[in-house]
C-alpha cells in the first residue's frame, strides 16, 4: 500500500505545483486577422452548394418514390388514404386548429373531410 500512497502523494504534489505556477501574460500578442482570412471562401461555397444540391436531389427522389408507391398500390386495388389538407385559420378568428371543412367553404358532405371549395 505504501507504493499506492506514494503515487497519490506525487500526483497531488505535481498538480499543486502546476496550479501555483506563474501564468503566462494574458492576452498574448496575437496578430489580428483580416476579414478575407476568416471567411469560408470558395471551399465553403462549394461545400454548401454541394450539400444543397444533394438535398434537392434527395427530395426529388423521395417524391418520385412516394408517387410510384401510391400508383402501384392503387393499381393493385389497395386502399390509399388521400392526404388530409388543412387550411389554417386566420389570426384572431378563434380557430387555432384550422377549422373544419364546412366552416372553410369545403365539401361538408365529403367523406374525407378535405378537398373542395374555392381554391
Amino acid at each position: 500500500m505504501s507504493a499506492l500512497h506514494a503515487a497519490a502523494w506525487a500526483v497531488t504534489e505535481v498538480s499543486l505545483r502546476l496550479g501555483t505556477a506563474a501564468p503566462s501574460p494574458s492576452p498574448s500578442p496575437v496578430r489580428q486577422l483580416e476579414d478575407y482570412e476568416v471567411s469560408p471562401g470558395i471551399a465553403g461555397f462549394v461545400a454548401t452548394f454541394a450539400l444543397v444540391l444533394v438535398a434537392i436531389l434527395l427530395f426529388l427522389s423521395l417524391t418520385r418514390h412516394l408517387r410510384r408507391t401510391t400508383h402501384n398500390a392503387q393499381a393493385q386495388g389497395l386502399p390509399v388514404a388521400e392526404p388530409r389538407r388543412v387550411r389554417p385559420g386566420r389570426p384572431g378568428d378563434g380557430r387555432g386548429d384550422g377549422g373544419s371543412a364546412a366552416s372553410t367553404g369545403g365539401d361538408a358532405g365529403g367523406s374525407d373531410g378535405g378537398g373542395g371549395g374555392g381554391e
